[in-house]
């Protein structure tokens, strides 16, 4: 009976001594597990702009008449849009007289960095001096070359040596273009694969393909350990998205930007 008292003695001692040294080694201090699991940090990214941004290309005249109009009706036009409030606008001076190859290259490099979400183009097809009328093609193209817009437009414009364009046409242009781009609602996504992901909506909810919209992320709702009050969630912007394809009820999207995209994330389209 007293060596089993000694040897319960010993281990009760072993067992005291290791619970100092593993005080001492933390500073003095016990260190206790938290009341609740700290929050995963989501990773936030910059968005250049959280409108649809359009950059307004010099236009071309194929019938080679139409002297100063070829000019004023992309700057006319980039007004319109403008003041539509629908559309953002990248600002003209840097697009104008570029070569084609030259401005192939800045868009590009545009779209690269993000900056611009679509480009406006526009040609002159068809001229009537006579008539005082012009026939414009134009076409929006999304980011990732989807036609979002493609139409012809009759002008008329006044005048025979100065010709002026009658504004109300560009602006019922304006309007046609600034419609091609809808509003939509958030959307939620549903799948993620690799780089594509999967929304919850698709052209029952009026989407089109070549929209691009923002990621944002709720942190989760987390009782404050000392007050208990649970906090209102932050919203985070986690990544921006381009979609490729839309069918009735989905649509898939490619990630541009953001490396923490995850599914029941929401998408707020520009």
């Amino acid at each position: 009976m007293m060596t089993g008292s000694r040897h319960g003695g010993m281990r009760k001692s072993f067992f005291l001594l290791a619970c100092c040294l593993w005080v001492w080694g933390c500073g003095g201090e016990i260190l206790l597990p938290p009341l609740s699991a700290p929050l995963r940090p989501r990773e936030d990214v910059s968005i250049e702009n959280y409108k649809f941004r359009v950059a307004v290309m010099d236009f071309t005249d194929q019938t080679g008449q139409a002297g100063d109009l070829i000019k004023t009706i992309p700057d006319i036009l980039t007004t319109v849009v403008f003041k539509s409030g629908r559309l953002d606008l990248y600002e003209r001076e840097p697009l104008r007289g570029l070569s084609a190859r030259d401005a192939g290259e800045t868009i590009q490099g545009l779209i690269e960095k993000r900056m611009i979400d679509g480009v406006i183009s526009g040609s002159v097809t068809r001229f009537s001096r006579t008539e005082k009328t012009i026939v414009m093609e134009l076409r929006l193209l999304s980011r990732n070359k989807a036609v979002m817009y493609a139409d012809e437009h009759p002008l008329s414009f006044k005048g025979r040596r100065e010709m002026e364009i009658t504004r109300d046409d560009v602006v019922s242009l304006g309007e046609a273009i600034s419609k091609a781009v809808p509003r939509v609602p958030d959307m939620k996504i549903v799948s993620k694969n690799a780089t594509q992901v999967s929304l919850s909506g698709g052209t029952n909810k009026g989407l089109v393909t070549g929209m691009t919209g923002y990621v944002q992320a709720y942190l989760d709702k987390v009782n404050d350990p000392e007050t208990g009050e649970i906090p209102k969630p932050t919203p985070v912007i986690v990544g921006e998205i381009v979609i490729d394809q839309v069918s009735d009820d989905t649509a898939i999207g490619r990630i541009l930007i953001g490396d923490d995209v995850l599914v029941n994330d929401l998408v707020r389209f520009k």
